[in-house]
């Protein structure tokens, strides 16, 4: 099967238990993201809307997308919570049926470590997003650290297996590999969390 099914049908199955998996994530780190964002934004990965109440209100409109309609069923309970208009769709990162040049910006959040082909959804968020536009990612990634990558490298197979979560990523590279340009790096949990905001 897939590995773009296989991952659809896993977030299909867990979108009502979702929030509660996501506890681990402090929502400060959600609040810093999506304070990045202006314009007209498109979220990739949106899920169950986790991230919906902290955009700020000088955003003119956010897109947000998904591959599952029952995480976008969740997030449609959470979009009255912002005055910003909201508006959902069923989606795929690596084949964006959206016009070139048609975003100020892009966010996901904890999105491309599940990606299958996270450089082909890179380079789908560059072509959307309008020149001088900004990418602005919360992800976890490979370790820079030789031992703890080790490690990552190790665990890796299984967290594919359980979670559906590449957790070894060179997600920065990944990043300035699909034309980007990186303007911010800052370590949230050592050097595996990180916010990456990088330019068109």
């Amino acid at each position: 099967m897939p590995q773009q099914v296989m991952s659809k049908i896993k977030y299909d199955d867990i979108a009502g238990k979702y929030d509660v998996v996501d506890l681990v994530i402090p929502s400060k780190w959600r609040h810093r993201a999506a304070s990045l964002t202006y314009g007209r934004v498109l979220e990739v990965g949106i899920g169950t809307g986790l991230n919906i109440p902290f955009y700020p209100n000088h955003c003119q409109e956010i897109i947000g997308i998904d591959v599952s309609a029952p995480m976008l069923g969740q997030a449609a309970e959470r979009v009255p919570l912002r005055k910003v208009p909201v508006k959902l769709q069923a989606m795929d990162v690596q084949n964006l049926l959206l016009p070139a040049g048609s975003f100020d910006c892009v966010l996901a959040t904890f999105v491309f470590c599940t990606v299958p082909d996270p450089f082909q959804g890179l380079r789908e968020c560059h072509r959307v997003l309008k020149p001088g536009g900004n990418l602005v990612l919360l992800e976890h990634m490979g370790s820079e650290n030789r031992q703890l990558r080790q490690v990552m490298n190790w665990l890796n197979p299984l967290t594919v297996r359980l979670l559906g979560d590449h957790i070894n990523r060179d997600t920065v590279k990944l990043v300035a590999a699909a034309g980007f340009r990186t303007q911010i790096v800052e370590n949230l949990f050592g050097d595996v969390v990180r916010l990456v905001v990088a330019g068109k």
